[in-house]
């Protein structure tokens, strides 16, 4: 009864007695499932489509504008995956036709849609395969849809299909896949008549309407559309004709007498010349034959123009011999125009005939593909079936009425629902309030509303309950005693309110049909036992039961002709055995084709159940009762349909009004109306969606009387996406949910009412409004924790309106969760607060015993709080206090190390890698020097170094000081000037010594990178964790936390000791920072390197991510000292280390769920991975553990 599937409920309204149901799919029925468009499944519409992340072939009035519609008829199909896509259909044999030249134009917009070019071009190859298979004859006009990519294609009357997908389509598909496709682009071979022109448009920005105005263009004969880049005669292609056109002569017996002209028909684009030589005769005889004044400037398509003697044929549709009109299915291109045209009637002529036919809502915008429409006078026509139309007279298969049966009665919706004009069923304004079009014709409503055609109204009716008679109804979770708080006992809850009935949830049911209460056997003896107070009442089944996948036959099963007797039989035995009251049935739901992880129900499941309330009804004793759950949901409560036969054996019905949204909503488009994700938040509990309901099941023959209204002590939580966000399009997590758990329900998304008070209570920073919608109460704590529930005073308000409506009654779900009713451990009992502190983990390891062992961890924590809160300070301090001199220094430290560690390579292995010549003796092989000369007396000569093995001195210089290429270039290093030497020409360089080839720093690649910017991120990071971490260690010091501490603790462990170690090695930066000798000099760099190297998990990125992957090398320059550093350099590098999925817990996951996973990790941290992180680390880590081994777990 708790936790419930509603993914579909509040927003699925429809349901049909057929094999596809469009509401139960994102996507469309496939293709196949029809001869025609009229055949695919319908929808009012655009957004409609992107809730399918499948290719669809969509089918519309190409002349109604999409831009100017609300609710558009939009017929969409899947094309089927088992279908051959290379198939060829043959066309209906004709002539060969004619071939002719094509150069069509490449024309495109917008900016590129890299992101959508494989999308675009995967819909154009099932666009090309769709028209492989064609086998019409006449214009081809098809349109594509996947996931906000659009392809619309034309061909004229007189191409062959098959030549176009030939020519066309693989050169396209050829470019495409060679370039990006931008926003709007196609490829149009244009004429001067539609017949004539092909065209492929492609748009990557969900754009309809504005495809649909281009290929409405070419059907005029029109390629003006507004592009931004066009290249002309962009390919050569050869076109062929379907046949040759011919003149047609009529021998009609009608007409026979007549004398009839030999004819053809106009195209769009056609003028009296093409006309003309079509005919073969030349334009004064056209105008001789067609004496129409002005005959060339009122040329329509369709229009009959005589190409000899005689008069035009009379073509006009007669009605049919049963008495109805001759009728005509509209086509994706038609327009009133030229359908008249067509016919050889008049527009006025169609207005005239169609006045009372099914969906006619005149001849502008509203004209849609695949209407049935009368084109002569008779009784009007069966519209066209819908294939997901599962109400009303376009429903598949659906016969004609006979007598006063109207249309709109047709097919009446399950439970008497509202069935609109596109013939769904639902509750809301948009299936039941009706709506007048302009024409008054049945079938039809104002532009932009879906009219109601049956069952109209959705207002809940008045009762007549005496106040006397109202029921207050309260239902005791029995395994509420198993929580660590909120424990009331069942003997106390008359004192809750004096309720008139106690509902025991609940007791179970076994396979063999008995009843089963070993599980809360104690609770049930002292419910039992009650002798004063309200009805009590014995509750089977509940969510968990009627849907986990150990016990969901159980119900199935005993309401079959096999199990019923014995089940009814068992039951009220049970019943008369404990002198129970009543017996309520919580079956969730019968029928149900949805709910995860089980098998559908069977359509019998709601037959069944009431042939076994009927039996257990004939045996209870009177004065017993008999009531059931049913949910406030059409889709669920369908399954218990005809509502008539429950209502003869039931007393009362607890109506399910509450968790009508939830965390089940993310990712469901339907589930909040104009929140595509469904992830809005909104309240549970919503006044205006009970009224509708309950018009619901007062409509399908519930009186309101039995009506039993539930409402709820208890909340639906959130985690909010954006702090301080509000209005209608706030946003919560998910999936799963990342609310805080309530300390006694310990449930994510699920938060008793006595819990929300205590976090009002003890939080001075929560947010408390009142939702007007809705008629509940909001509040967030925390920044960005949002719960919905009801207040005392809601409930009462809500129980109010019950009364004053004289409706059945209210039903609480649960009395046990109004109030803390907590069952204290021995030891909290004798504790009853950890009220002292301790600075350090140290301290408290030395307390020893006489710390209580539940008050360990609580400390631990806090004490991991306050040392964080200072460690960051003091890094934030230092950081501010000198840091830019202090890296000025750390940089010349970086550059003079490394011309110390160049110089003792050279110095010392020069030879395994290089040979030398003595420039003052003619170059002159010699011994690479050993020293650098230093006075007078060792006066160099001039040297060269030349390099042998380059290959090899690199990798030297890598592995032993981590100095990389890049950082070096040769050149002169200058060693000495002579004193005693006299400059030629005035020009002192005479005098100075060089060596050439020797290796020196390339000051231009090797920069030292400044990481303070870098780890930016990290420090949010940091910042957000510490937040974290001193809301748990408060909560924990207020016996809030409601997971284990121990978690908590050692999650943070990695985090805290790291920022200490951090703020260690600045603090020996600032001390040996003007210190000169080499050994402080690499202290400083090893120090200057590590204390941003801890920060670095922190970051969520490794260091080669960050741009720091130099760091390494600066380490490694300094020798030996650096090993300790090179070591945490090792695990920050690595992305799959242990310390990156404890900080990617903490930072993404956050909350207790952060600190499990984040303990997890911690927990599998390899010895090598912990004794890399250096000495001060493992000892603070030395210290937790002492103190975790004294703790217990709260």
């Amino acid at each position: 009864m708790l936790v419930r599937w509603l993914a579909l409920a509040t927003a699925l309204t429809s349901v049909a007695q057929c094999e596809f149901l469009s509401e139960l799919h994102a996507c469309p029925d496939v293709c196949h499932a029809a001869t025609d468009s009229s055949g695919w499944t319908l929808y009012n519409r655009v957004d409609r489509l992107n809730a399918c992340n499948e290719t669809m072939l969509l089918e519309f009035a190409l002349h109604s504008p999409l831009a100017n519609s609300e609710t558009p008829r939009l017929f969409a199909c899947t094309p089927d995956s088992t279908a051959d896509p290379k198939q060829k259909i043959t066309s209906v044999t004709c002539d060969s036709g004619s071939e002719f030249d094509a150069s069509p134009d490449l024309v495109w917009s917008g900016d590129v849609a890299s992101e959508k070019s494989d999308t675009a071009i995967s819909l154009v190859e099932t666009m090309h395969e769709q028209l492989q298979k064609d086998s019409d004859r006449g214009t081809t006009l098809k349109f594509g849809y996947l996931q906000k990519a659009i392809v619309g294609v034309y061909a004229g009357g007189e191409i062959q299909p098959q030549s176009f997908a030939d020519e066309f389509f693989p050169k396209f598909i050829s470019y495409l896949k060679d370039t990006q496709v931008p926003q709007r682009l196609a490829l149009q071979h244009c004429a001067t008549d539609a017949k004539h022109i092909v065209g492929i448009v492609i748009d990557t920005t969900g754009d309809l309407a504005g495809v649909q105005d281009v290929v409405k263009g070419w059907s005029l004969a029109d390629c003006s559309s507004d592009w931004e880049h066009k290249k002309e005669g962009w390919s050569q292609m050869t076109l062929q004709t379907s046949q040759k056109l011919h003149k047609r002569q009529v021998k009609s017996p009608a007409i026979a007498a007549r004398d009839t002209c030999e004819y053809i028909e106009v195209f769009a684009g056609n003028t009296c010349g093409v006309l003309a030589k079509k005919c073969g005769i030349s334009g004064a005889d056209l105008t001789k034959f067609n004496p129409k004044k002005d005959l060339c400037s009122t040329l329509k398509p369709g229009q009959v123009i005589c190409c000899s003697k005689g008069n035009a044929p009379d073509l006009r549709p007669q009605p049919k011999p049963d008495g109805t009109c001759f009728t005509y299915k509209t086509i994706h291109d038609d327009t009133c125009d030229k359908i008249a045209a067509a016919n050889r009637i008049t527009v006025k002529d169609i207005m005239a005939f169609n006045k009372e036919t099914w969906g006619w809502a005149g001849c502008g915008d509203e004209l849609g593909s695949s209407q049935v429409l009368c084109l002569s006078l008779g009784e009007p026509p069966m519209p066209a079936e819908v294939s997901n139309a599962v109400c009303g007279p376009q429903v598949p298969g659906t016969k004609r009425p006979t007598g006063s049966t109207k249309l709109a009665d047709l097919n009446p919706c399950k439970l008497n629902a509202c069935c609109n004009i596109w013939g769904q069923c639902g509750i809301t304004d948009d299936f039941c309030i009706e709506s007048n079009s302009t024409t008054g014709a049945p079938g039809t409503a104002a532009k932009g509303k879906s009219g109601c055609i049956s069952n109209c109204g959705n207002k809940p009716k008045a009762g007549n309950l005496p106040l006397e008679d109202f029921r207050s109804v309260v239902y005791y979770e029995a395994w509420s005693t198993t929580r660590p708080c909120m424990n009331l006992n069942v003997a106390d809850v008359q004192k809750k309110g004096d309720p008139k009935y106690i509902h025991f949830a609940f007791a179970n049911i076994t396979a063999d049909m008995e009843v089963d209460i070993s599980d809360v056997e104690a609770p049930f003896n002292t419910f039992a036992g009650l002798k004063e107070g309200g009805k009590r009442i014995l509750s089977f089944g509940g969510w968990a039961f009627s849907t986990a996948p150990e016990t969901f036959p159980i119900f199935r099963q005993a309401v079959t002709d096999a199990q019923r007797q014995k089940f009814a039989d068992n039951v009220v035995a049970f019943l008369k055995l404990h002198d129970l009251d009543g017996l309520d049935f919580d079956w969730e739901y019968p029928g149900a084709p949805d709910i995860p992880d089980i098998p559908e129900g069977s359509p019998e499941d709601g037959a069944n159940y009431i042939k076994f309330l009927k039996m257990v009804r004939d045996q209870l004793p009177e004065g017993k009762t008999l009531s059931v759950a049913m949910p406030a949901s059409y889709w669920y409560l369908r399954g218990f349909h005809p509502i008539t036969e429950f209502e003869k054996v039931l007393d009362y019905v607890i109506y399910m009004t509450y968790d009508l949204h939830g965390q089940w909503d993310y990712d469901n488009p339907w589930a909040v109306e104009g929140c595509p994700a469904g992830n809005c938040l909104r309240s549970h509990v919503n006044i205006t969606e009970t009224k509708l309901s309950m018009s619901m099941l007062q409509k399908a023959g519930m009186p309101a009387e039995k009506i039993v209204i539930g409402i709820a002590s208890y909340g639906r939580s959130f985690k909010m996406t954006k702090e301080g966000c509000s209005g209608p399009m706030c946003t919560f997590t998910g999936p799963k949910s990342g609310a805080r758990k309530g300390r006694c329900t310990d449930t994510a998304g699920y938060i008793g009412t006595a819990e929300i008070n205590e976090i009002i209570d003890t939080n001075p920073d929560v947010e408390h409004t009142f939702d007007e919608d809705s008629y509940s109460d909001i509040i967030v704590y925390n920044k960005t924790e949002y719960v919905a529930y009801m207040s005392r005073d809601r409930k009462a308000e809500w129980e109010g309106m019950v009364i004053g409506f004289g409706w059945g009654g209210v039903s609480d779900w649960a009395v046990d969760l109004m109030d803390m009713y907590t069952q204290a451990s021995d030891e909290e009992i004798e504790v009853k607060y950890c009220g002292d502190s301790f600075d350090t983990l140290d301290d408290l390891a030395k307390a020893g015993d006489d710390v209580p062992h539940l008050c360990v961890n609580i400390y631990a924590l806090g004490i991991m709080s306050k040392n964080f809160k200072s460690a960051m300070s003091a890094y934030n301090d230092l950081i501010d206090d000198g840091y830019d001199d202090k890296f000025e220094v750390y940089e010349r430290y970086v550059n003079e190390t490394m011309y110390d560690e160049i110089k003792e390579y050279m110095t010392s292995h020069a030879e395994d890698r290089f040979h030398c010549l003595n420039n003052d003796e003619d170059d002159k092989p010699v011994s690479c020097p050993t020293s650098i000369p230093t006075d007078r007396i060792d006066a160099p000569d001039r040297i060269t170094y030349v390099l042998d093995d380059q290959k090899g001195f690199y990798k030297d210089m890598m592995d032993k000081y981590g100095v990389d290429k890049s950082w070096i270039k040769f050149g002169d290093l200058w060693v000495y000037v002579d004193p005693g030497c006299r400059p030629l020409d005035g020009n002192v360089t005479s005098c100075e010594r060089y060596w050439h080839g020797w290796p020196l720093r390339d000051n231009e690649h090797m920069r030292v990178p400044n990481p303070k910017e870098t780890i930016s991120g990290a420090m949010k990071n940091l910042t957000d964790f510490g937040n974290q971490l001193d809301e748990s260690a408060y909560d924990a010091s207020a016996f809030l936390y409601t997971e284990d501490i121990s978690d908590a603790l050692e999650a943070s462990e990695m985090p805290v000791f790291m920022v200490e170690s951090a703020v260690e090695q600045m603090k020996k930066v600032m001390e040996t920072a003007d210190k000169i000798t080499a050994e402080y000099k690499k202290s400083m760099i090893v120090n200057f390197a590590a204390a941003f190297l801890m920060l670095v998990p922190a970051a969520g990125e490794t260091i080669g991510a960050l741009g720091l992957a130099t760091i390494g090398r600066v380490v490694m320059l300094a020798g030996e000292v650096g090993n300790a550093a090179f070591g945490v350099y090792g695990i920050v590098e690595d992305p799959e280390s242990a310390i990156f999925s404890i900080f990617g817990a903490l930072i993404g996951v956050r909350g207790e769920m952060g600190f499990a996973r984040a303990a997890e990790s911690r927990r599998g941290m390899s010895e090598k991975e912990t004794s890399a992180l250096g000495k001060f680390v493992q000892g603070r880590m030395d210290s937790a553990k002492s103190v975790q081994a004294r703790s217990c777990k709260v």
